[in-house]
């Protein structure tokens, strides 16, 4: 069993990775911890606790319409808000592509599925609305989610829970800063967020989860460094898988493909309109996806383009790759035969001020051998091997081009 912590400022593809892991029988969720990013936490927790509405919803449609069905089961962890800023009090979004509610404006376009305002009054100052343990299909808890992150390495056994962190990692670097012994019990951090040899998403050089906050994503970075066990920052190695974009892009959910994979399951007529007994989860995601399909054809100007010019449209997945990998191969990628090409003790460092480069993941490439001992010449003591971060830095997985696509398809609706 896969004992986990998704930290997430939930959008689109937050929500499809989320998704993976409450429907995995092999995954214990124990907490979705909700930071600032894409959108605002307010938003982020509603799309977090629409998510099981609908999962409510779907279990309550498969019950109705076969009552000898297999049970639909899924994880029932404990959903909590923490950081609702990055490090330095700043805000930066991303609702321009993930929408004003940060999940394709679904609350608007499908307001059916959106969670019972009950549920979101439950974390609100004053408290209202009572329901007794298990009437709801998550734990809730008014306390800051990098508190609860912490409860949960402690209550586990050593090298036992799984950080995935597909968001901003505010609420990491503050359960880091308040706990580090606690926090260095953690077994893994698989994080998505970066860009190395590629240009980034947000500016030329940055890739959006770590531009958000890069005092964040530079603080956790650290915390893999020699210096911050040799100083006492955490009492042991963090081990620190990062997924950036230049293996993320790679992986996609082409839009013919989905398409096509409704029409095979009946959910789709022939004109592409929805049938009209489809299960809720495919409904709701459709009206989502589809909005967000569309915002790539805006920002790719697909307008402007003849049709035989257009490229074939996939949404990159992002987050739903990192936590693939988290939840199903991080333990085969040790071995020397693994599918997974992981580049281990990468020293990959954050900027933190730069006026055109804020943000940027930093990797030295200029091939020089590190050397014992300090070279006072040696401008950010790159080349020592007494300092430096050590990350491991995914660079290619089995599931190249469509072929992840088409497995999280299967995974989530069959």
């Amino acid at each position: 069993m896969v004992k986990l912590i998704i930290d997430t400022d939930p959008g689109v593809d937050d929500v499809l990775a989320i998704l993976v892991a409450l429907l995995s029988s092999h995954v214990d969720l124990k907490l979705i911890s909700i930071c600032f990013g894409n959108c605002d936490t307010e938003n982020s927790l509603r799309n977090t606790l629409s998510l099981f509405h609908v999962l409510e919803q779907e279990k309550a449609y498969r019950q109705k319409r076969d009552p000898a069905t297999k049970p639909f089961v899924f994880s029932t962890p404990t959903v909590a808000v923490g950081l609702t800023t990055a490090l330095d009090g700043t805000r930066m979004d991303a609702t321009y592509f993930h929408g004003q509610d940060g999940l394709g404006n679904v609350h608007k376009l499908a307001p059916k599925f959106t969670a019972p305002e009950e549920w979101v009054n439950l974390y609100g100052e004053q408290q209202k609305g009572e329901y007794a343990p298990g009437d709801l299909p998550f734990k809730v808890s008014k306390r800051p989610s990098y508190e609860l992150i912490l409860d949960v390495l402690r209550e586990e056994e050593d090298d036992s829970v799984i950080i995935v962190a597909i968001g901003p990692l505010m609420n990491l670097a503050k359960a880091a800063e308040i706990d580090p012994t606690t926090f260095s019990r953690v077994k893994h951090i698989v994080s998505m967020g970066g860009a190395l040899a590629i240009p980034g998403n947000v500016t030329p050089y940055a890739e959006f989860n770590v531009f958000s906050d890069a005092l964040a994503a530079s603080k956790v970075f650290d915390l893999t460094s020699i210096q911050a066990q040799s100083s006492g920052a955490v009492s042991g190695k963090i081990n620190l898988t990062l997924f950036p974009l230049d293996i993320t892009i790679q992986h996609l959910l082409y839009e013919n493909e989905y398409l096509d994979f409704l029409k095979s399951k009946n959910y789709l007529t022939a004109d592409g309109q929805l049938a009209a007994d489809v299960p809720p989860l495919v409904e709701w995601t459709r009206v989502w996806l589809n909005t967000t399909f569309n915002t790539f054809r805006r920002i790719y100007g697909f307008e402007l383009l003849a049709e035989n010019e257009r490229p074939p449209l996939g949404l990159n997945m992002h987050d739903p790759l990192a936590l693939w990998y988290a939840i199903n191969y991080l333990d085969d990628a040790e071995k020397t035969n693994s599918k997974w090409v992981i580049n281990r003790d990468q020293d990959v460092r954050i900027e933190v001020e730069g006026t055109l480069t804020k943000g940027m993941t930093v990797r030295d490439s200029r091939g020089k051998p590190k050397r014992d001992g300090v070279d006072p010449d040696d401008h950010g003591t790159w080349l020592s091997t007494e300092y430096g971060n050590r990350i491991n830095v995914a660079v290619s997985s089995p599931y190249v081009g469509p072929h992840f696509g088409r497995a999280l398809l299967k995974s989530l609706f069959e």
